[in-house]
C-alpha cells in the first residue's frame, strides 16, 4: 500500500504536534519536523537511537524497563492514557510536555513485525508558565484577602459564600468553615435576612442596583445574635461563565458611637452656649450696675473725707494758736488718715474698673512705653538717685493705657522699696519665644537691686491689700501689684515675682504678641 504509506508520512511530517514512532526496543523509527523544532535535533540525529535520549532523569533510566514490563504484562502507565512529563532538548534544557502514546501497526514502527508505538508530543511550557502565574496571582490574592484589615466575603450568584477571610471571622465570630457553603443571609438581621435572595435575583434579572457598585451603611448580625453597623461595598466580577460578588465590610461601631457622642455633645454645647449668652447679658448688666455703684460709692465716700481734710487743715491754719502740740498732732493724724482713705478708695475703684472693661488693643512698642513711664516718674527717679536702663524690646498688641499703668506700678514699687545702703538700679528687657498653638509671646523682665523679699511670699504679693512684713512705713495701700496682676491677666498673660531679701527683686511679665479675637471681633 504505497499510497497509504505516503499519505501517513505526509500527515506525520506536517503535524503541528511532535510525532515519534518507536519499535518495541524503544528505537526511534520516525522523528517529524515538529519534533525537530521541539527538541533541537534533526531527524538523522535521533532515528535509529533509543528514545530515552530525549528524556531527563528519572525517565531516562526507567524507560526501557517500563517498556519491557508493558510488553510482558500489558500494565499501562502512559500507553493508551497519556500524561504530563518532562523532556530534554539537545542543549540539555528540560521542558514540560503533554505525551500521548498509543500502539500502532504502521510498518515504519514495526520493522521486524513486532510491536510499534506512536508518541504525540505537545510542548506545554507556555501553558505551565501561565498556570504558575495564575497560581502565584491566586496566592497573592488569597494573601491580600486573608490579611486584609477589612472583612472580605465572596459569594456566587445564588448568594452562597465562597470565601470568608480572617477579618470576617473576627467581625462575625464565625470560623470560615461555618460560613463557606451557606447563604450569606445568615450574617444579616431582618429585614435584610428575608429580602436578600429576592434582591439578588432582582438585580440579576434587571440590573437595578441598591448596593452593588455603590455601597452604603447597613446592619450585620454576629454569631451570638448581636447586631452591629457596617459599611458595605459590593463589587461584581465574572468568573468564567459565572458571576461572583465581592463584599468589603468595615465595622463602623466606633464611628457611629463617636457620631452619636458628637451630636450629644454638640447639643449640650449649644445648650451651654445659650446659657452662657444669657449669663453674659446678666454679667454685662451687673458690670454696668457695678460701675455705677463704684462711681457713686467713690463720690459718697470721698465727700465726708474731703470735709475731714478741709476742716482739719482749717483748724491747723486758722486756730493753731488755740491748739497745743498734742491737739495739733491729733489733727495731723486725722488729716493723714483721711488722705490715706481717699487714696484707698481711688485704688479700689481703679482695681474694680480694671476687670470690667474690654482692653483697647493697638500696636504697642514696649520700649517706647517704658520711656514714657520713666518720663512721668522723672522727679521720683531723680529724688531716689536711681538709674533705669531700658533695652530695645519688640512691639506687641495690647492696651497701651493699661500697660502704662502696669509699668508705672512696677517702677513705683522699685522706687518705694529701694535699699538705703546703695543707689537703686532698675534694668528692663524682653525677649520673644514660641508659645502654645504656634503663637509667640514676649517675656519682659524688670530687675532691681532693692530690698527684695522672702521667696515664700512670691504669690501673696499679688493679692489685694497684701503688704509684706518689713514693708511697713512705706506709703501704699497694697493694690499696686494686684492691679498689675489683673491687667496682665486681662491681656491673657501672666506675671510672677522672684525675691531675695537684701539683694533685690525680679518681676517677669509674659504677654502674647497678638491678642486673640474678643467678643466676636475678627
Amino acid at each position: 500500500m504505497p499510497d497509504s504509506a505516503e499519505r501517513l508520512r505526509a500527515v506525520i511530517d506536517t503535524a503541528v504536534d511532535g510525532v515519534i514512532l518507536i519499535d518495541s526496543e524503544g528505537i526511534v523509527q520516525t522523528f517529524n519536523k515538529a519534533c525537530e523544532g521541539l527538541f533541537g535535533y534533526v531527524a538523522d540525529e535521533v532515528v535509529g537511537r533509543n528514545v530515552r535520549m530525549l528524556m531527563p532523569e528519572p525517565y531516562h533510566g526507567e524507560h526501557d524497563g517500563y517498556l519491557r514490563r508493558y510488553l510482558a504484562t500489558g500494565e499501562r502507565k502512559i500507553i493508551g492514557i497519556g500524561r504530563e512529563v518532562s523532556a530534554r532538548r539537545k542543549d540539555g534544557t528540560v521542558f514540560p510536555i503533554e505525551l500521548s502514546v498509543g500502539e500502532t501497526e504502521a510498518p515504519e514502527a514495526r520493522p521486524g513485525g513486532e510491536h510499534g508505538f506512536v508518541g504525540i508530543i505537545r510542548d506545554i511550557s507556555a501553558r505551565k508558565q501561565a498556570e504558575r502565574e495564575l497560581s502565584d496571582s491566586l496566592a497573592r490574592l488569597r494573601a491580600v484577602i486573608g490579611t486584609a484589615v477589612d472583612g472580605v466575603i465572596l459569594i456566587d450568584s445564588n448568594g452562597i459564600v465562597q470565601s470568608f477571610n480572617a477579618a470576617c471571622e473576627g467581625l462575625f465570630g464565625y470560623q470560615a468553615d461555618e460560613v463557606v457553603g451557606h447563604n450569606v443571609r445568615m450574617l444579616m438581621p431582618e429585614p435584610y435576612h428575608g429580602e436578600h435572595d429576592g434582591y439578588l435575583q432582582h438585580y440579576l434579572d434587571t440590573g437595578e442596583r441598591k448596593i452593588i457598585g455603590i455601597g452604603r451603611e447597613v446592619s450585620a448580625r454576629r454569631k451570638d445574635g448581636t447586631v452591629f453597623p457596617i459599611e458595605l461595598s459590593v463589587g461584581e466580577a465574572q468568573q468564567g461563565a459565572d458571576r461572583i460578588f465581592v463584599g468589603i465590610i468595615r465595622d463602623v461601631t466606633a464611628r457611629k458611637e463617636a457620631e452619636t457622642a458628637l451630636i450629644r455633645h454638640t447639643r449640650e454645647l449649644e445648650r451651654l452656649n445659650r446659657a452662657l449668652r444669657l449669663q453674659s447679658v446678666d454679667l454685662e448688666r451687673s458690670n454696668d450696675e457695678l460701675r455705677l455703684f463704684a462711681s457713686a460709692a467713690s463720690h459718697d465716700l470721698k465727700e465726708p473725707l474731703r470735709k475731714i481734710q478741709t476742716f482739719g487743715d482749717f483748724l491747723v491754719t486758722e486756730h493753731a494758736d488755740r491748739l497745743d502740740d498734742e491737739g495739733r498732732h491729733y489733727v495731723g493724724v486725722m488729716v493723714d488718715g483721711a488722705a490715706r482713705m481717699a487714696r484707698m478708695i481711688d485704688g479700689i475703684l481703679a482695681y474694680s474698673r480694671a476687670g470690667l472693661a474690654e482692653i483697647d488693643v493697638s500696636r504697642v512698642d514696649l520700649a517706647e512705653l517704658w520711656h514714657a513711664v520713666c518720663s512721668d516718674l522723672e522727679i521720683q527717679v531723680a529724688e531716689a538717685d536711681a538709674t533705669v536702663s531700658v533695652q530695645p524690646m519688640p512691639a506687641i498688641e495690647a492696651d497701651a493705657v493699661r500697660l502704662h499703668q502696669v509699668f508705672q506700678n512696677l517702677l513705683s514699687n522699685a522706687l518705694k522699696y529701694r535699699s538705703p545702703s546703695r543707689p537703686l538700679t532698675v534694668s528692663v528687657d524682653a525677649a520673644t519665644r514660641p508659645a502654645a498653638g504656634g503663637r509667640e509671646e514676649v517675656v519682659m523682665s524688670v530687675v532691681d537691686n532693692g530690698n527684695g523679699f522672702d521667696p515664700a511670699y512670691a504669690d501673696a504679693i499679688f493679692e489685694p491689700f497684701k503688704r509684706l512684713q518689713g514693708r511697713k512705713g512705706v506709703d501704699g495701700i497694697g493694690l499696686g501689684l494686684a492691679l498689675c496682676h489683673r491687667i496682665v491677666r486681662l491681656h491673657s498673660g501672666a506675671i510672677e515675682a522672684e525675691g531675695r531679701p537684701g539683694i533685690g527683686a525680679t518681676f517677669r511679665v509674659t504677654l502674647p504678641v497678638r491678642q486673640e479675637a474678643r467678643n466676636g471681633d475678627a
